[in-house]
C-alpha cells in the first residue's frame, strides 16, 4: 500500500531530505514484518496493522532524524540510533492493533506492540549470530535480558535515547567479553543508518 503516509500528512520537507521511495520503502518493509509477525505467533485473527498508525510512526521516525542530523550537522546517524528511534516511535504510535474475538489464552495482545519490537531490537542484536538468534539461546543470562527488555518495553518509561543505551551496552558487553578480538566494527559499525 504504496504512499499511504503522504495521503494524510504534508511530508514534503521529509520527501525532500530522504526521498518518497525511502519511506514508501521503509513503510512497505515494516509492513510486512509485523504481517509476518502477526502470522507466525499466531495473532493474525487477533490483530491487525493499522495502516495509518504506522504511518504516523514512520514520519515520525524521519522528523526526528532530520531534526538530530541538522542539529549535530551530520550527514548519517549510526544504526543503534536507527533502531533506537524506529523502536521508540513503533511503542509510542503502536500500529498493531487488537480486533476480533480474544480467547483467555490472548493475555499477550495487551503487549503486542512491545513483542514486535522486542523481536525487532532482538533481531538487530543477532546480527552477528553466535551459534543461533538471542531468542533462541538457551543461556539464562540472554533469556534473563530479553524477559528484562520485554518488562522494560511495557511497565517502564522510556524514549530514543534510554532504547539506544540499552542496545549500547548490550553491545559494549560482547566488545568487553571478547579480550582476544576487536569486535567494534564487526558487530555494527557507524553503518546503516539514515
Amino acid at each position: 500500500m504504496k504512499g499511504i503516509i503522504f495521503n494524510y500528512s504534508k511530508c514534503d520537507d521529509l520527501i525532500k531530505s530522504f526521498t518518497k521511495e525511502k519511506l514508501e520503502a521503509r513503510w512497505d518493509s515494516f509492513y510486512t514484518q509485523m504481517k509476518i509477525f502477526l502470522e507466525e505467533n499466531g495473532y493474525s485473527s487477533s490483530a491487525k496493522i493499522d495502516e495509518l498508525l504506522l504511518s504516523n510512526a514512520i514520519i515520525d521516525y524521519f522528523y526526528d532524524i532530520k531534526r538530530l542530523k541538522e542539529f549535530h550537522g551530520i550527514e548519517r546517524i549510526n544504526s543503534m540510533k536507527k533502531i533506537a528511534y524506529t523502536s521508540y516511535w513503533l511503542l509510542r504510535r503502536r500500529p498493531l492493533q487488537i480486533c476480533g474475538e480474544i480467547g483467555q489464552d490472548d493475555r499477550d495482545l495487551a503487549t503486542l506492540n512491545e513483542r514486535f519490537v522486542l523481536q525487532y531490537i532482538c533481531n538487530y542484536l543477532s546480527v552477528r549470530e553466535r551459534e543461533s538468534h538471542l531468542f533462541l539461546r538457551t543461556n539464562e543470562g540472554l533469556k534473563n535480558f530479553s524477559g528484562m527488555l520485554l518488562y522494560f518495553l511495557v511497565y517502564r518509561v522510556h524514549d530514543a535515547h534510554s532504547l539506544e543505551m540499552i542496545i549500547a551496552a548490550f553491545l559494549a558487553g560482547q566488545i568487553y567479553e571478547s579480550t582476544g578480538e576487536d569486535l567494534s566494527e564487526v558487530l555494527h559499525p557507524y553503518n546503516g543508518g539514515e
